[in-house]
């Protein structure tokens, strides 16, 4: 059995190293107090991973990619899905009047369109300055009615969309 005094000095010690402890985190600033807890965290429960399978995540800009449509049909909006209301909230805020060209591969005949966000049509972009996304011309342009036919969700699909290119 423990004399009195020698668990009176254990309480003692115990004590002593908590005020220790507690004085050398208080002499930290934020950052160092950070990396401290991060390295003891990591020193207590290991650098491996879990065996458990990491689950990919899928952020609201991957759903919309995975769910945007050119042009929204009737068909698209019986989906009542958050992942289908959120591309429907997104397709609602462009600007459907004239479109934004991609011409970087138009020497292959393709050619890349999408409607306008917000910034555009402040700024003007494909209705007073060309739509070309890679030129800013402002003169010699000419306004197009296009029929643009595209491959989207396993199907050919066709749009009459409005262009304001420059001449080059």
């Amino acid at each position: 059995m423990a004399s009195f005094g020698s668990i009176k000095q254990a309480i003692f010690e115990k004590q002593a190293r908590k005020q220790q402890y507690q004085d050398h985190i208080r002499g930290l600033n934020a950052f160092d107090r950070h990396k401290k807890f991060l390295n003891d965290y990591v020193a207590y429960y290991g650098k491996e991973k879990s065996a458990q399978k990491i689950l990919p995540i899928k952020t609201d800009q991957d759903t919309i990619r995975e769910g945007y449509r050119f042009i929204m049909t009737e068909e698209d909006d019986m989906n009542p899905s958050w992942e289908h209301k959120l591309v429907k909230r997104y397709y609602d805020k462009l600007f459907k009047e004239y479109c934004i060209a991609d011409m970087s591969h138009y020497k292959t005949g393709k050619i890349g369109l999408r409607w306008r966000i917000e910034k555009e049509v402040i700024s003007g972009k494909g209705q007073f300055v060309c739509g070309n996304k890679h030129c800013d011309q402002e003169d010699g342009l000419s306004s197009y009615e296009v029929n643009f036919s595209y491959f989207e969700a396993g199907e050919n699909k066709q749009a009459l969309v409005k262009l304001v290119a420059c001449e080059r």
